[in-house]
């Protein structure tokens, strides 16, 4: 598969890694793309794509089509946008949806196959640029992760963050440059970017870590010197500060998670006790 000429989405993957140098030498023909064909898991991914596709379609009853791939050039850097295929519903069905995570009537769809020790956060953690790339590009503002994790499924809806966006291409753009002057890039840290602003099935994250109620009501609750009544008080007073529009609220201590349910579970970080 031809690599040269554009940045693609797993381009990104590669660069915000941090692996510059190796994409660098493939981007100006010094070096030919790995061969994946003997990769199992690549293979893997492709052989259950079709079977994902139909399973989301059977349990949200999204429809989906494949599409063509697109080019577009953004402040200077031709991009590429390959998505495994895109949703449609219709404007009666859009209304009648209750599979968390309203969706537009078009979305990407993107399909993943991962161990079954991986969380969805992982799989976000690791594939948000790619699929902002996808969606500045097609001009597409959300994204359906249909994701089998060994023998279980999940899937979430991810709206567009243009913020997020904006931070991811400012590393494509100075990785391009290195491509443009045929400049060898010097060794890169990988970049982690902070998504909880991002919608995932409507829903924000938010660090509490400078929020002096909470800081102290997790430790209060972390105290295993607590009475059972006196924990189950404090459990509520937590659980009443994560906000209608947040899918988890955190500090060093704890962090509490909604689920699609909407209940909310309070988890101890390893180390905390």
């Amino acid at each position: 598969m031809e690599r040269k000429g554009f940045i693609g989405g797993s381009d990104l993957y590669s660069i915000m890694r941090g692996d510059w140098h190796d994409l660098w030498l493939v981007k100006t023909g010094r070096k030919e793309a790995d061969d994946l064909s003997g990769q199992f898991n690549v293979q893997l991914g492709n052989q259950t794509e079709a079977f994902n596709l139909e399973w989301l379609k059977k349990q949200t009853g999204y429809k989906y089509r494949h599409c063509d791939t697109e080019l577009k050039k953004i402040a200077g850097v031709p991009y590429q946008a390959r998505p495994d295929a895109l949703a449609y519903i219709s404007e009666t069905e859009l209304h009648e949806s209750a599979s968390g995570g309203m969706i537009l009537p078009e979305a990407i769809i993107e399909c993943k196959h991962t161990g079954g020790h991986k969380k969805m956060s992982d799989i976000l953690d690791a594939y948000l640029p790619q699929v902002h790339l996808y969606m500045r590009v097609m001009d597409i503002h959300q994204t359906i992760f249909s994701v089998i994790f060994g023998n279980r499924w999940e899937h979430c809806v991810v709206d567009y963050d243009h913020e997020f966006w904006m931070k991811v291409s400012t590393q494509a753009h100075a990785f391009w440059q290195h491509v443009i002057e045929d400049k060898e890039p010097a060794s890169y840290q990988p970049t982690k970017i902070d998504w909880s602003a991002v919608k995932v099935d409507g829903l924000v994250c938010r660090d509490a870590s400078q929020d002096n109620q909470f800081v102290n009501l997790a430790h209060d609750f972390v105290n295993a010197s607590q009475t059972v009544k006196q924990h189950e008080v404090i459990k509520k007073e937590l659980r009443s500060m994560i906000q209608d529009n947040e899918r988890e609220v955190f500090c060093d201590l704890l962090s509490i998670k909604r689920d699609k349910r909407g209940a909310c579970r309070i988890t101890i970080n390893e180390g905390a006790v």
